[in-house]
């Protein structure tokens, strides 16, 4: 049997070989979903509000019903600008809204899917004004947070939060009781 190569059957050989070659291989160009995460979370942990809008899809959603719930109030809103604004008023007592101290650590991260799931402790210097008005001395809190990412496209669809308030608000009355 002999097989004609003319410039059809060369051009499919080589598309062929192509594919086969480049199967269930990414681009680089292409970041992961835990990639975009993690630099994600730094942002968040830099509290850099303006590098954390560049990772939200239009109309990203945000949630931290923990938060709701300890604090008597809506932590929900739907929008890359409104989810920017929330954020960008948490910390309003500090000068550039920003806290003097504030990271978080990512102990571990897994995806699935769409999903990205980073388990993390969160820690902060909070504002005096909160808990105290004269109080010169410093409130550092550091908790459990789990942080629930969609990422679809490359970008944050879904950011929920979920943290350890009890501890929170344990760590809080045992600095405003100490003597």
């Amino acid at each position: 049997m002999r097989i004609l190569l003319n410039k059809s059957n060369l051009i499919i050989i080589l598309l062929l070989l192509t594919s086969f070659f480049s199967y269930g291989q990414t681009s680089s160009a292409v970041k992961s979903s835990e990639t975009i995460a993690l630099e994600y979370m730094k942002a968040y942990g830099n509290w850099d509000f303006e590098k954390m809008k560049t990772f939200y899809d239009e109309n990203i959603h945000f949630e931290d019903p923990t938060a709701a719930e300890a604090f008597k109030s809506g932590f929900e809103t739907v929008g890359k600008e409104k989810v920017y604004t929330m954020f960008k008023g948490v910390y309003q007592a500090f000068e550039n809204n920003k806290p003097p101290y504030i990271s978080i650590n990512v102990d571990k991260i897994f995806s699935s899917g769409s999903f990205v799931v980073i388990n993390s402790t969160y820690e902060s210097i909070l504002p005096n004004s909160w808990y105290k008005n004269s109080n010169t001395e410093k409130i550092m809190v550091s908790i459990p947070f789990l942080t629930v990412l969609q990422i679809k496209n490359g970008k944050i669809t879904i950011h929920k939060d979920y943290a350890d308030y009890d501890t929170w608000t344990k760590q809080i009355q045992a600095q405003l009781t100490k003597k």
